[in-house]
């Protein structure tokens, strides 16, 4: 599924900027919506989000965006991708690439093992949607070094090498890098590491796998779910207009799209 990935992820970092300046969207908006839909919703949002100084404005519309397609992706994509798709694979892949949030593709991939008793879609949901997110760590200090230079060139030279001069290398790093994304990187290799120790006790480690998944993973769906939506402020939505829901909406079946495309050709 790397390549289902790969294409699904540069299509919507690619596309979404262009659509957010068509658009005439701020580009610290702009560029929330691009990490949230092309790579793993809220969690992108709040990683990238400090690192651009967005409003809290600029972060509700992304969130907005994030909750009303990932939800609506969440209940008819099952279904959609169902018809679609040839083969438990490419159903995974694509619930992996076309939801937004980790939380909203595992609930999508659980609905559709319960519904069409397809266990193997929902792991490959799961597989795909973890290798998506590993785009964090090259997303985020890219779009923050992209963000970087849209404002260097609002300054003149003066004002730039005072900046310049002011900021130290690990302050330059901080800013392009979030401690956000250092903490997912660390605990993902943490988890990484403990799977393999793990794994040399088969039993035991497939038992405690089993339990998280099966029993510990509905109740952090809901809690996780909750979470999306009390994050999003009403108030702050007012006034934003259609065009910010427009951009998101042409960017989900951008990356949707290209994610079908390309597992249909591959699977």
């Amino acid at each position: 599924g790397l390549p289902v990935v790969i294409a699904s992820v540069g299509a919507g970092l690619a596309f979404i900027p262009i659509a957010g300046r068509f658009a005439g969207l701020p580009k610290e908006m702009t560029l929330l919506l691009t990490a949230g839909t092309s790579i793993c919703g809220v969690t992108a949002i709040t990683a990238l989000a400090p690192a651009i100084n967005a409003s809290n404005r600029d972060i509700a519309v992304a969130v907005a965006n994030t909750v009303a397609f990932g939800t609506v992706g969440m209940i008819c994509y099952p279904y959609l991708f169902n018809l679609a798709c040839t083969s438990s694979e490419q159903v995974g892949m694509c619930l992996g690439v076309a939801i937004h949030d980790t939380s909203q593709v595992l609930g999508s991939a659980m609905s559709y093992k319960e519904t069409f008793s397809d266990e193997l879609a929902l792991k490959v949901a799961a597989v795909t949607k973890l290798t998506r997110n590993l785009g964090l760590a090259i997303a985020i200090p890219g779009l923050t070094y992209f963000h970087s230079i849209e404002q260097r060139k609002k300054l003149d030279a003066a004002d730039v090498k005072q900046h310049s001069d002011t900021i130290s290398g690990l302050a330059t790093f901080q800013k392009y890098v979030p401690s956000f994304l250092i903490a997912f990187i660390g605990m993902s290799s943490l988890r990484s590491c403990g799977d393999f120790f793990l794994v040399q006790d088969a039993e035991t480690f497939q038992k405690t796998m089993d339990y998280i998944g099966n029993d510990v993973s509905k109740y952090a769906l809901g809690t996780a779910m909750a979470g999306v939506g009390l994050s999003t402020s009403a108030s702050s939505l007012k006034g934003v207009g259609w065009k910010p829901f427009a951009v998101g909406a042409s960017g989900a079946m951008v990356v949707g799209g290209t994610g079908f495309v390309v597992s249909s050709l591959i699977v």
